[in-house]
């Protein structure tokens, strides 16, 4: 087995950066930071009023999944080759163009009248919040200086503050303009949100125009490395895209799951007289919460590792924590069906949705950081693997789930991505724990 390159060799491989931040990166790197939520919010709408959409379409279970899972598809296809394209031009051009069609998507979502136009419109939205990802979070690392890994995770948890906020308020404001129920004129009032997301474009463009992607001579210093050194890193990128791809499709099968506990919930609420409309919105309330749940586990967690991580616990840390995530979905396993039924599913399953995203998605920002320090020269690309790359493999997570949902149940769905969490714990035992200790801290 190759041997990991000790620390001493390892010296040089990134050309020294900023002390900090420098004072004239400052608003233009937290405009990136305030434009990521902004982004995140626009792509959870379609999330948040799935339930609604099934019924307002009458879409089955199966093409309520497909539609969820096209979300991955096309944001994952897209930001591998987004990255490419800016690393290769050192563009940051292309992220303003992403959210721009990001924003127009989901403006005209309530527009579209079937299951197909609904797929299509998703992928193209999804493709849009793809391609801003893998630019914006290599400029923001690269504009931290020497703190990029707080600021990663900053940027991370802005993304779940727009994503929370999405899952929130969007079926409240469908639901406002719901008049007499009609859920079709509610839709269509996603229009309005087209103006302030267009903003949030400008904004973007002025402040990511200039942005540096990487460290000039990042190119030079990594192939003046060792080949032994440089293939070590490289197995850890792969290492490291592994269990991104189990713990994204985890995400994404929880996804699934969450809705189809929220309907389920909801039905068992709802008067023998209420109507199909009205059980759809009360779904979608509840389930917004909880997609938002996730999130509040997957940033406040991201942004305390980053804060207080030691070195030296980098790799126990990608190891654990996906055990606290699975061992948080024993409570919705045991009960399955049932709790549905009982006076606390509500809160139950927001507790778990919390600890699920914390296992899930608290490493994400401390995956991206590790892996730009380990390939600096290919701070976009190495940007774009650990996220789309892995979301593009996630798609089939409402599609499993479904799968296992229709035969076995909430409970046998949950034991599946309780099953996949601990997967990725394992794949994370074969990380060089040295070669991570001592990048996290350059």
């Amino acid at each position: 087995m190759t041997s990991v390159p000790t620390p001493t060799a390892l010296e040089g491989i990134e050309p020294p950066v900023v002390a900090g931040v420098d004072p004239h990166s400052k608003a233009r790197l937290w405009t990136i930071i305030g434009v990521h939520s902004v982004t995140d919010f626009y792509s959870f709408v379609l999330v948040a009023l799935a339930p609604l959409l099934q019924q307002h379409l009458a879409l089955s279970d199966q093409q309520k999944a497909l539609v969820l899972g096209v979300g991955s598809i096309a944001s994952g296809v897209i930001q591998p080759a987004a990255a490419w394209v800016s690393d290769k031009l050192d563009s940051r051009l292309i992220a303003v163009l992403g959210l721009a069609v990001a924003v127009v998507g989901v403006g005209m979502m309530g527009y579209v009248q079937g299951f197909g136009a609904l797929l299509a419109l998703q992928a193209i939205t999804a493709a849009g919040v793809g391609a801003f990802h893998p630019p914006a979070a290599a400029a923001t690392g690269q504009l931290a200086g020497t703190r990029r890994r707080v600021f990663m995770a900053v940027f991370f948890l802005a993304g779940m503050v727009g994503g929370i906020t999405g899952n929130v308020l969007t079926p409240g404001y469908v639901g406002f303009f719901s008049r007499g129920g009609d859920a079709g004129s509610g839709l269509r009032a996603l229009a309005w949100l087209i103006a302030p997301g267009l903003l949030a474009v400008v904004m973007l463009e002025r402040a990511i125009r200039r942005a540096p992607h990487r460290h000039a001579g990042a190119h030079d210093a990594h192939h003046g490395l060792p080949q032994e050194e440089r293939r070590a890193r490289w197995r850890a990128v792969w290492l490291l895209y592994a269990g991104n791809v189990l713990r994204f499709t985890v995400n994404m099968a929880l996804v699934y799951l969450f809705t189809e506990l929220a309907e389920s919930i909801a039905r068992n609420r709802a008067a023998s007289t209420a109507g199909e409309a009205a059980i759809a919105l009360h779904a979608s309330a509840i389930n917004g919460p909880l997609q938002g749940a996730m999130q509040v586990g997957m940033g406040g967690v991201a942004l305390l590792l980053a804060w207080t991580l030691p070195a030296r616990w980098t790799k126990a840390s990608l190891v654990v924590m996906p055990l606290i995530g699975a061992a948080s979905l024993i409570p919705p396993i045991l009960l399955g069906e049932d709790a549905a039924t009982i006076s606390l599913a509500v809160t139950l399953a927001l507790a778990g949705s919390v600890m699920a995203g914390v296992g899930f998605g608290s490493l994400v920002p401390l995956t991206m950081s590790l892996g730009q320090h380990l390939l600096p020269h290919r701070t976009s690309l190495v940007s774009g693997m650990l996220l789309g790359g892995a979301w593009c493999l996630a798609f089939v997570g409402p599609m499993l789930a479904e799968f296992v949902h229709r035969d076995h149940g909430l409970g046998g769905g949950f034991t599946l991505v309780a099953g996949m969490l601990v997967a990725s714990s394992l794949v994370s035992m074969l990380l060089p724990g040295k070669l991570l200790a001592h990048v996290n801290t350059h």
